[in-house]
């Protein structure tokens, strides 16, 4: 059984390596520091932090402490928010991370002169956020 589960993991990362192109290897940016965010609040007290974010945002390391961590998108301002609530009665520092990710497409064509070769040059920005959350009374 063992020798089976190696053999099926060996296959798996080889075929995850041999997937990667180098097109793809010279679409990434290197990930700058992330910012961080210290806040408190009181046990059973929400948390919200407006994102203001056009790209692509996820939760890269969850809130041990949390009944809630959530990323959603607010219907009134369109905008993505980050919704915290603690588990009840918890006092103590819960820590999320959350990504941001923006495509940027740099175009190399000249207007609607282009010769309709695709010169596109399309990468992608990765921004982290530590929201660090300090809950006490």
């Amino acid at each position: 059984m063992k020798r089976l589960y190696f053999i099926f993991a060996s296959l798996l990362c080889i075929s995850v390596f041999q997937s990667c192109s180098k097109e793809s290897a010279n679409a990434l940016i290197t990930i700058p520091p992330a910012n961080a965010i210290n806040v408190t609040i009181a046990p059973n007290q929400s948390y919200e932090l407006n994102l203001n974010s056009l790209g692509i945002v996820s939760i890269s390391k969850q809130a041990s402490h949390s009944q809630v961590s959530e990323t959603v998108l607010d219907t009134k301002s369109g905008f993505i928010v980050y919704k915290y609530v603690p588990v009840a009665d918890y006092t103590g520092v819960d820590e999320v991370i959350l990504s941001s990710t923006k495509t940027i497409i740099n175009s190399n064509s000249e207007g609607c002169h282009s010769n309709h070769n695709n010169n596109d040059n399309t990468s992608y920005n990765t921004s982290y956020t530590t929201i660090k959350i300090n809950i006490s009374n």
